[in-house]
């Protein structure tokens, strides 16, 4: 038997029975958290990869994950559903059926309502019920597109929220009201992820299309750049705490990292350098050194960059 590779600077994590679609840091300096297609969020200490922590279990494919505090984690499912879980007491303590198909994205606004987009072509929005209840009370659902809604990137100085569209679109909605601004062309065949530049006045959006482009915020969002990134679909988009890098995932199998400032390709992270051999659905950063990649093979790898 041929002894198996090793490949220094990455850790493997494993455990999930399914696709791991999702990744959040944790509020523990070397925690993070996975959503899977397993239904289960699996809480992994970066430094120990083989005790993962199952800390949710709903019972559908997890598509979507957002852990704003550290005793809460909101997830959106394969149909629709939207569950509230307490961390603390490991236990679901809300589910709503909030749109008609998958949910994508979850994020939240500077007041402190929680956005979702849905695979129905909506966004939904929702309330907390304070009084130190985790609850939240659905408050308004807005119709974009006749395709899914992919990704939700709220702006820097809080004004604006981005909204990707599987039509292609990329609506601009001020976060009070979330009235539309602008309307960008987007990805011809889907826009999937966005993220705020965090030193420039740029809007990153990737697409089916595997082009990373760049919206200048500045002026009304004009389109300054487009390059090719990915062979296949761009499914997610995230700067380094730092600010110095860009990674990428793709369908292609491969995650990259690439120069913030120039935007030129820094690295590769695929199968070869020991990644992964299927879709790479998702990336993360725990701090400026280590970026997370999570993919259809179950796993989800630790990188040292």
């Amino acid at each position: 038997m041929l002894p198996a590779k090793v490949f220094p600077g990455t850790t493997r994590f494993m455990g999930h029975r399914g696709a791991v679609y999702v990744l959040s840091t944790d509020f523990g300096m070397d925690s993070f958290l996975s959503g899977s297609g397993d239904g289960s969020v699996v809480r992994w200490n970066i430094r120990e990869p083989s005790t993962g922590t199952i800390v949710a279990k709903v019972g559908r494919a997890i598509f979507a994950m957002h852990h704003p505090v550290a005793g809460v984690v909101y997830l959106g499912d394969e149909d629709g559903g939207l569950h509230v879980v307490d961390l603390e007491h490991r236990e679901e303590v809300q589910l709503e059926k909030a749109h008609g198909k998958g949910i994508f994205d979850i994020t939240h606004l500077p007041d402190g309502r929680l956005v979702v987009a849905g695979g129905d072509g909506e966004i939904s929005v929702w309330f907390p019920e304070g009084g130190g209840s985790l609850r939240l009370e659905h408050q308004r659902s807005i119709p974009l597109t006749d395709e899914k809604v992919r990704g939700l990137a709220p702006g820097l100085d809080g004004q604006l929220l981005a909204v990707a569209c599987g039509d292609g679109r990329i609506h601009i909605l001020d976060t009070a009201d979330l009235n539309e601004q602008f309307t960008l062309a987007g990805h011809e065949i889907g826009a999937n992820s966005l993220a705020w530049h965090p030193a420039k006045p740029v809007l990153v959006s990737g697409g089916k299309d595997g082009h990373i482009r760049l919206w200048h915020t500045g002026e009304a969002f004009k389109a300054l750049h487009a390059f090719p990134a990915h062979k296949d679909a761009i499914y997610r988009l995230a700067f380094s705490p730092d600010g110095t890098k860009l990674a990428s995932a793709g369908r292609d199998k491969s995650a990259k990292l690439w120069d913030a400032d120039t935007f030129a390709p820094l690295r590769r992270l695929d199968r070869a350098h020991g990644g992964h051999g299927y879709s790479v659905n998702a990336v993360a950063w725990p701090d400026d050194r280590t970026v997370l990649t999570a993919s259809d093979d179950k796993t989800i790898v630790a990188w040292d960059v």
